[in-house]
């Protein structure tokens, strides 16, 4: 899973609901919190408005209302987001994540002192620069069309992420960092020339994406020289050239290296303030949950944000009580037969199946979880029953075609052909595609179409697939590799494959199969 966290150690309890939930929808994002209504529709309005600045900064073309939602929970406390991890965490302030239920984002409503890890103070982190940091790469991912390489990804994001917007609508972007600062004061200073210029089968630079990320960017932005040789270079890459060609247009990198380093010695940076006359945030309905919806929203969201496998029998335990008060509610029935699927209670979830479709045959997510719990009961009979695979698909495409744009169906859809050993036809590849388009930044599923682009010698698409992951993130050490197995083998979440290649694996796996069948040649970065 993709979080922007550092895993220390877990916390098991499980999270309570302590006061009345609220709901609120727009455009862009569904929310909840505990907190006020009014208090709510503020925050979600502040989202909207962050989401058209950054679709101002950046050009990028989105629609209106999106076809998958990000959700946010507001929790009370950090200690309350903690709460909602399915593993030990230690100054965890918020994350986000996007798995196929959806992308979410679980965050403070209040900003939060980092706890002290003995070496310096902690750092005062304002929920909503965490949150608007996670957004960016959210959208980002979603309407930017290449693979752009991490200390720009991460720079961005924390450039961006550090915007404050009044109510007059006056923008201040450009903040200051205490944070990255302190740490580009205490770090080891990477080259330019190798920051800039990553290559997948090499170790790269570690965590100096993320404070010489976040300074290249700022100076850059800083003249309006930089802010024209920075958009060169991301135009050059988005045309197909090699990281290390795109660092032409800052002509000569050492001397850019020097100047970076020198700005980053300052104790202040000069912000910018731009007002912007109008910004839509376009309706925002608020509600409160429902008696089943509010008994159950803390399981919704461990649901998304993970459940250890060694605990999801006592969890699917823990969700058969708190839905008993609700036999016949909608919500309280699909979080249940979720709950029950996912801890392998195969027999539990059909029931639960069986009794939606005798009095809805027709509803989707009734038909998608018996085709999907089918297909799995057929998975592990090792069934050669065609006709009982076909039903199973069908089910699944009687959901398909009333909710389109619902990911897990589509996945669904595929996986009765593939883990039939099938290769499944062009529908289902397309399917999977046009799912991947809608969550984009979820791992499993860019995966599986990467997979299925190699299977079909589409090398090249499979690179290009694979590599705004690849990318995007931070490399890792061996050691860090070996450990993060470790953590995530102690920690393991129910559902999860853990034993599956990394997106960088799996990068520098097809480059050398490509450069096999071809011939050398220069890494170019992925489109998206």
């Amino acid at each position: 899973m993709f979080r922007h966290m550092l895993i220390l150690l877990a916390l098991l309890t499980p999270m309570t609901a302590q006061a009345e939930w609220t709901r609120a929808e727009s455009r862009n994002f569904i929310a909840y919190s505990e907190g006020s209504a009014d208090d709510l529709k503020k925050r979600v309005a502040d989202l909207e408005k962050f989401g058209l600045i950054l679709q101002a900064l950046t050009g990028a073309k989105r629609p209106r209302e999106v076809p998958v939602k990000i959700t946010v929970y507001f929790m009370r406390t950090t200690e309350e987001v903690q709460e909602t991890l399915p593993f030990p965490t230690y100054g965890v302030a918020g994350y986000y994540n996007t798995t196929m239920r959806g992308p979410f984002t679980v965050m403070p409503r209040i900003s939060a002192r980092a706890p002290s890890d003995g070496r310096q103070r902690g750092l005062t982190l304002s929920a909503k620069a965490i949150l608007q940091h996670e957004l960016t790469h959210h959208f980002t991912f979603q309407y930017f069309t290449t693979a752009y390489p991490a200390w720009y990804t991460e720079g961005f994001a924390d450039y961006a992420g550090a915007i404050e917007i009044d109510d007059a609508n006056v923008v201040k972007l450009g903040l200051f960092l205490q944070d990255r600062a302190a740490s580009l004061r205490t770090s080891e200073w990477v080259p330019l020339r190798q920051l800039m210029n990553p290559d997948p089968r090499k170790p790269g630079p570690g965590f100096a994406v993320y404070s010489q990320g976040w300074i290249t960017v700022h100076y850059l932005n800083s003249t309006p020289e930089g802010r024209k040789m920075l958009n060169a270079y991301l135009t050059a890459i988005s045309r197909g050239a090699t990281f290390g060609d795109a660092l032409k247009v800052f002509g000569d990198i050492d001397a850019l290296d020097r100047e970076v380093r020198a700005y980053s010695r300052r104790s202040t940076l000069d912000a910018t303030a731009i007002r912007y006359e109008n910004l839509d945030v376009g309706p925002i309905d608020v509600r409160p949950l429902s008696p089943a919806e509010d008994a159950l929203l803390p399981i919704q969201i461990s649901l998304s944000s993970g459940v250890a496998a060694k605990r999801v029998q006592s969890f699917a335990d823990r969700v058969r009580d708190l839905a008993r008060p609700y036999p016949d509610d909608p919500y309280a029935r699909r979080i249940l037969i979720d709950a029950e699927y996912l801890a392998g209670n195969d027999a539990a979830a059909m029931a639960l199946a069986d009794r939606w479709l005798a009095t809805q045959p027709a509803d989707p997510w009734a038909n998608y979880f018996k085709g999907e719990i089918e297909t799995s009961m057929l998975v592990k009979a090792k069934s050669t029953d065609d006709a009982a695979w076909a039903a199973a698909r069908a089910r699944i495409a009687v959901a398909m075609k009333a909710i389109p744009t619902e990911p897990r169906f589509a996945r669904a859809y595929y996986e009765s052909y593939s883990r039939r050993g099938m290769l499944p036809p062009a529908t289902a590849q397309n399917a999977l595609v046009d799912a991947m388009f809608l969550i984009p930044r979820e791992g499993t599923l860019r995966y599986m179409v990467a997979a299925d682009f190699e299977q079909r010698g589409m090398i090249d698409e499979a690179i290009a697939t694979i590599g705004p992951l690849a990318f995007g993130i931070a490399d890792e050490t061996d050691r860090e590799k070996r450990r993060r197995e470790r953590v995530q083998e102690q920690y393991r979440e129910a559902g999860e494959d853990i034993d599956r290649e990394t997106p960088r694996e799996m990068l520098v796996r097809l480059l050398a199969k490509k450069e096999a069948a071809d011939g050398a040649k220069p890494l170019k970065p992925a489109a998206q």
